[in-house]
């Protein structure tokens, strides 16, 4: 029913919820602040746009901007946790495959309508 890069959007959403109430309620600390929070909604607007392939693979390089952003951020200055890195190391890789998928929807459809 869905394609791929949902569920790696999917996945990605409810990651960054989850580590943001875990960070906020002291229970494992990532130092991340709300950097989690915001990649999430992101996240869930692009999710909102599976309609429009082309709008959804600009929303993801943009994420995929934010989170370089903020992981050479956290490389210079806040590089006391691992547990922040692995996060934004995951959060690196799901967009990754999951602007690989989109980009290989778009090429089908654009492949379709060639043949038109």
């Amino acid at each position: 029913m869905f394609r791929k890069h949902f569920y790696f959007l999917l996945i990605l959403f409810l990651l960054g919820l989850t580590i943001f109430f875990l960070d906020k309620f002291d229970v494992l600390k990532f130092y991340l602040s709300i950097y989690p929070l915001i990649i999430s909604s992101f996240t869930f607007f692009t999710m909102g746009q599976y309609k429009k392939r082309k709008k959804q693979i600009i929303l993801v390089k943009v994420i995929f901007g934010l989170n370089i952003l903020y992981l050479l951020k956290y490389i210079i200055f806040d590089n006391n946790a691992l547990s922040g890195f692995l996060y934004l190391a995951t959060v690196f890789m799901l967009l990754a495959f999951a602007l690989n998928s989109l980009k290989k929807d778009q090429e089908l459809v654009d492949s379709t309508d060639r043949l038109r």
